[in-house]
């Protein structure tokens, strides 16, 4: 026998047509000459033997060139043998020609057996997806890189006999090279009583059939006998791939349970955490509210700021008065307000997040059993013995590395994994090194539940603070024992230390001999720095090697090391033993019927009473309504006037509910009553009510405007005198809606149900009776007129509600009702057409008393034609929130939302449906046409809120793996928004937003609206809040995502204002962050921005690059405060419900930083708001006489509709008209 031939050399067997006799003697040959196998086709390799050319795609012919791979026939192994020698290769080529390259479903077909025809989708069109197989001994292998994900797997076992039980697992595999096959699907099998495993593969080049295959695969394999398990064993999991053994740790930590070592080292992380929270707070943590912790950041942020710019003692102390507000300590307010104090404030918000988050699986109890805290950390962790080999490894780098005289005792080694680490670590970095970090026993929950964070600060933090950051914001670490020592201080529970030994990514690493605080990334070509130690020759700022990284997915966490040093007094600590869980079954409604999860209706309730009433009861309706309005491209100033009467014989409190669309802005309000003109005043809330209450008490009349909500305005108009007759004048400014190349104005004749009767039921005073108004005069005296001004040529103007007067010229019109008309629950609606809609234009608008320019950017962006390439082309996937904080009234409604959207999936587009909490369950294994399907109703109304934590980034990365084909694919989300792993959670759908957008729905009144609004944001998609208050609207705004899920997008939208100075002041712009465009929407942005008459616009328009520069013309330039109105009116709704920095704690403090200008522009303006309202006081004698028509000095009444028209005011006496007298 030669020996030694094929020393060097590795084969891989491509052999299609060699009979199976001769493939094994093949094998048997190469082995016992010295040979080796690669079941793979990779660099290793030195020859690839075929029988036949075909079997090679164009990939691996590409790969073979690269690596000049030698390919033979099997003539070559068997003639060297013969020879015992390496004979020339050259002599043993394939028998076709290497440039044939079959397709890949050519290659799928003839590499395999076909074993018949399985489809489990009934949709005729459909094709039929074949089960085909790739083994023969362990060979035939098709390619597939290494770098590859794991997309989809399952453990099926299958009981024989004589022969025992068989395993196998299956994985859907998702190669990241782009030159490769796209999917693999991978069979594993292991017979009970045989070492030999056997495994199977396919390739397939989509997501969608690469699904479809699996999914039959795996009923092809329940045919055979297999059946399903829900958890993997050690036997299972001997025949996942690498990549898939990293994602069952979680597996792992559900279904198994934790040593005794372990218990009691999360019992004492969980006590050292718990025990500091239940001494410092009044409130048990589990009671905490993370909107709260959130705000209670932002303020420590901002009083660190009024601290560095020297605010006084007094002041500071009062800024922190919010916090511990926010945050009740047992010790009340501290001492003085330090840095160090901030910094300890700081980590006290960060644990009881931690904490809140590990808790959300057991929101019942503040102190779970032990097996359930180790769940809740979602961390592997396993303690590794004392004699094994792997103690002693370990043991012994740590103390080599110690620098320190004293010694060091090692008392436990825990070996610890997290899914998501293992998942994001950018291993390919290279340069891994395994590095220390130290930290407070107490902050170990949150490490091990979240991993390491990169810290809130950059600079100093004092003297208590350990991670000074001598190199900037990032994650330390430190090569030496007695370094990490100084940061891991002792817990309070049993005396020991814990330190982290990690993986960390360090790849090119920047030495630095100097400081630099301001660092929050690596310098340009480096990924992580390196703080050199000083030495006698060579001196620098540092004492101790320190490596820092400014990216959490260079980091990996392998072990945790308990060790003490001397001097620490060591106690003893016997938990309570309890590892028994109670299972998390919250009370469920009792809701099976569909109609128990239909949405209410749009409509008031027709048995609801609401109105003017008198002593008795009876309604007493408005006398006339007049409206004056003036437009502006796509905005308006209307003012309303309105009259009614007090045919009651003693004096009433009326209460009026003035209904609006919800992007209006009530910015004057006016009463005639007496022959007196009382005028509205904005002031503070409290102050406005407290004043109010104060006049009706006295016999004065009082007139009181409050903003219940977007779209209702509550009018109290105090005493109204016996047989009084009253005028109410209202401003009001709003934005237009778009439809198409046409402008919308709307002005809605009655207010939704309840909204309206919340705001009629509450008291504002108790001195004399309340009746109510319920609409504006339906059905009595009405009449409208108003101005139109617009950029372009105005195509024409036309109302579906009124007959209308007009006159108009190109760019201006006039407009009125006939004589006659009225206005009932409808409305009214005025529509102007509009040419040369899709450009960009700009508005300066100079204000008439001061030195202010406001100025107003228009776009609309023109997606119809790409709205024709999108047919049948994309997919939704509905994704419903089952974690345990959706629990209760929240879920039911959730439900509904998500029944409701279902229902209005168009037919051309492909539906799939998940639930996911801490995993997910899909309904489909990839999205399908479900016309006529009454499965995933059901499936959504079997929903339950147990699926554990927020897990939605799980969702994301597996959505991500398998992306469409082609067209997009668009996720409507449902959730409360409180979503674990925030950070990773951000950057998946960013990577992904190429091809998947993210539509966010906000539920229950504990919703993380930033963090869905930020998704969203970033996702190219739109959130929708839905607010129980005003279930009236939630079926529009489904309806509106789901009409722009069918529209292309105009996304990442910025504006670049041209400022003259470069000291000018940072502009004032409003929205902050621009959300995306979709078919027919326009944008309004708004600025207070000085002598700035250009703006350059950037957008993404179907992934494609759009920028513009607009200027402002003669014609754009205007003088009055409309404009400003507008910009402050935005102003104060963005910093309502905008995002004003991506970092939840940054937008807290910029919210309330800001409140103070946001009280100041309501009071310029005339705004109502959350912080304000309109409050009038009339004195009365108390002799208050007979009523009679009278002049009234009134600058405002003509306004808008004569010479008034650029907004400036004529004063005078003027006879008001006949129609609207009342005094």
């Amino acid at each position: 026998m030669t020996v030694g031939i094929f020393a060097n050399c590795t084969f891989c067997l491509k052999l299609k047509h060699l009979p199976r006799q001769q493939k094994k003697k093949l094998q048997t040959d190469i082995k016992e000459n010295g040979g080796n196998f690669s079941f793979l086709l990779s660099a290793q390799c030195t020859h690839v033997i075929l029988d036949s050319a075909d079997v090679l795609s164009q990939y691996q012919l590409s790969s073979i060139r690269k690596n000049r791979i030698h390919i033979a026939n099997p003539d070559f192994v068997w003639d060297s043998i013969k020879d015992r020698r390496l004979v020339d290769v050259g002599n043993y080529g394939p028998r076709k020609s290497l440039d044939i390259t079959p397709t890949p479903r050519q290659r799928a077909s003839s590499a395999g057996v076909k074993t018949g025809d399985v489809s489990l989708d009934s949709s005729p069109e459909k094709e039929v997806v074949q089960l085909t197989k790739f083994y023969a001994e362990n060979v035939e292998i098709p390619h597939f890189p290494q770098d590859f994900e794991v997309a989809k797997y399952n453990t099926l076992e299958k009981a024989g006999p004589q022969q025992g039980t068989e395993r196998a697992v299956v994985e859907l595999r998702c190669s990241q090279d782009p030159g490769a096959h796209t999917f693999l699907i991978a069979a594993h099998f292991l017979q009970a009583d045989s070492a030999k495993t056997r495994r199977q593969f396919s390739v397939k080049e989509t997501s969608a059939d690469a699904s479809e295959y699996y999914e039959n695969y795996i009923e092809e394999l329940k045919k055979q006998g297999f059946l399903l398990r829900e958890h993997f064993t050690p036997e299972a999991t001997q025949l996942a791939s690498e990549k898939l053994q990293t994602l069952l740790l979680e597996e792992v930590i559900n279904s198994g349970v934790p040593s005794q070592e372990v218990s009691a080292l999360v019992e004492m992380v969980w006590a050292e955490a718990l025990g500091r929270l239940e001494h410092t707070l009044c409130t048990p943590v589990n009671r905490m509210s993370l909107k709260d912790v959130s705000k209670a950041e932002g303020t420590l942020l901002l009083v660190k700021a009024a601290l560095k710019n020297g605010e006084t003692e007094e002041r500071l102390q009062t800024m922190m008065t919010e916090f511990y507000r926010l945050i009740p300590h047992r010790d009340g307010v501290a001492g003085r307000v330090t840095l160090s104090l901030l910094a300890k404030k700081e980590d006290l918000c960060q644990l009881i997040r931690d904490m809140v988050n590990v808790c959300e699986t057991n929101l019942s109890k503040a102190n779970p059993p032990s097996l359930a805290k180790y769940r809740a950390l979602r961390c592997q962790i396993e303690h590794v013995e004392q004699n094994t080999e792997e103690f002693s490894r370990v043991r012994e780098e740590l103390l080599q590395n110690n620098r320190s005289k004293s010694p060091v005792n090692i008392l436990q080694i825990f070996r610890v994994g997290r899914a998501s680490e293992t998942t994001e670590f950018l291993s390919q970095l290279g340069n891994v090194k395994a590095l220390l970090h130290g930290s407070p026993v107490r902050s170990f929950v949150g490490i091990l539940s979240r991993g390491l964070l990169l810290p809130k600060a950059v600079e100093d933090r004092g003297v208590e603070r350990t991670d000074i950051g001598n190199l900037g914001s990032g994650i330390y670490f430190s090569d030496s024992l007695s370094t990490s020592t100084k940061y891991a201080r002792p817990g309070q529970t049993d005396g020991t230390r814990l330190l982290v030994v990690c993986d960390v990514a360090l790849g090119r690493c920047a030495d630095l001999r100097e400081k630099d605080f301001s660092l929050t990334e690596a310098p340009p070509g480096y990924d992580s720095v390196h703080g050199l130690p000083g030495t006698a020759a060579v001196p620098t700022d540092f004492e101790d090697d320190e490596f820092v990284v400014y990216k959490t997915n260079q980091v990996k966490m392998k072990y945790i090391v308990k060790f003490c040093i001397p001097g620490d007094e060591v106690k003893d600590f016997h938990p309570c033993g309890n590892t028994e869980l109670e299972e998390y079954r919250p009370e469920l409604p009792k809701f099976s019927r569909l109609e128990d999860h239909q949405l209410p209706d749009s409509k008031p309730l027709p048995d609801v009473q609401a109105g003017l009433q008198d002593p008795a009861g009876n309604v007493v309706p408005l006398e006339d309504v007049h409206i004056k309005g003036k437009i502006i491209d796509f905005v308006a100033q209307v003012v309303v006037f309105q009259t009614y009467t007090n045919h009651s014989h003693v004096p009433i409190e009326a209460k009026y509910v003035f209904p609006l669309d919800d992007k209006a802005a009530v910015c004057g309000f006016e009463a005639f009553i007496g022959g007196r003109h009382v005028v509205g005043e904005v002031k503070e809330k409290e102050t406005a009510h407290r004043e109010y209450r104060e006049a009706v008490s006295r016999g004065d009349g009082a007139y009181l405007m409050d903003q219940d909500a977007p779209d209702v305005f509550t009018v109290s108009v105090g005493n109204l005198p016996p047989k009084a007759k009253v005028l109410i004048k209202i401003t009001y400014i709003t934005e237009l809606s778009a439809q198409g190349a046409c402008a919308v104005f709307f002005l809605p004749g009655t207010v939704a149900p309840w909204r309206r009767d919340r705001a009629l039921n509450e008291n504002t005073q108790d001195a004399v009776e309340k009746i109510c108004v319920k609409e504006i005069g339906a059905k009595q005296s009405f009449s409208l007129s108003m101005s139109v001004e617009m950029p372009y040529v105005i195509e024409f103007i036309s109302s579906d509600s009124h007959a209308l007067r007009q006159k108009s010229t190109d760019c201006k019109a006039v407009i009125s009702t006939m004589e006659g008309s009225s206005l009932d629950s409808s409305g009214f609606s005025l529509h102007i057409g509009l040419s040369d809609a899709y450009l960009p234009r700009m508005w300066v608008e100079k204000h008439p008393e001061k030195e202010s320019e406001a100025c107003m950017l228009v776009f609309q962006p023109d997606l119809s034609l790409a709205l024709a390439e999108r047919a049948g082309t994309s997919e939704v996937i509905i994704c419903l929130d089952c974690s345990n904080s959706m629990e209760g009234t929240t879920f039911l409604q959730a439900k509904q939302i998500a029944l409701h959207a279902l229902s209005l999936v168009d037919e051309k587009q492909k539906i799939n449906v998940m639930r996911f909490g801490t995993g997910y369950k899909e309904l489909f294994s990839y999205p399908r046409h479900i016309a006529g399907s009454d499965t995933p109703t059901e499936f959504i109304m079997a929903a339950a809120a147990t699926m554990g934590n927020t897990d939605f980034w799980k969702l994301l990365r597996y959505l991500a793996l398998l992306s469409p084909a082609q067209g997009l694919r668009s996720i409507l989300l449902i959730s409360d928004g409180h979503v674990q792993n925030e950070s990773l959670t951000l950057q998946l759908v960013q990577r992904n937003v190429q091809h998947t957008r993210l539509f966010s729905c906000g539920i229950g009144s504990t919703a993380n609206r930033h963090i869905l609004r930020t998704l969203s944001q970033h996702g190219a998609g739109v959130f929708e809040y839905f607010n129980s208050k005003s279930k009236h609207s939630w079926k529009k705004q489904i309806e509106d995502q789901m009409t722009r899920m069918r529209s292309p997008s105009c996304h990442s939208v910025s504006v670049r204002w041209q400022q003259l100075s470069t000291d000018a002041p940072e502009p004032l712009q409003a929205p902050a962050q621009v959300q995306s465009l979709f078919h027919s929407d326009r944008l309004l942005v708004y600025g207070l921005i000085p002598h700035c008459t250009q703006a350059t616009l950037c957008a993404l328009i179907q992934e494609k690059e759009f920028s513009t520069v607009v200027s402002t013309t003669e014609l754009q330039k205007t003088t009055g405060t409309m404009i400003h109105r507008l910009v402050a009116r935005a102003l104060i709704r963005d910093h309502e419900d905008g995002v004003l920095h991506e970092d939840e704690r940054t937008h807290e403090m910029k919210k309330q930083t800001l409140k103070s200008l946001i009280i100041k522009l309501s009071k310029e303006n005339s705004l109502v708001t959350q912080f304000t309202s309109f409050v009038a006081v009339e004195k009365r004698s108390r002799y208050f006489g007979t009523y009679r028509p009278r002049r009234c000095r009134f600058s405002a009444v003509h306004e808008l509709a004569g010479g008034a028209a650029q907004g400036q005011h004529e004063p005078g006496e003027h006879q008001l008209p006949t129609s609207v007298i009342c005094l």
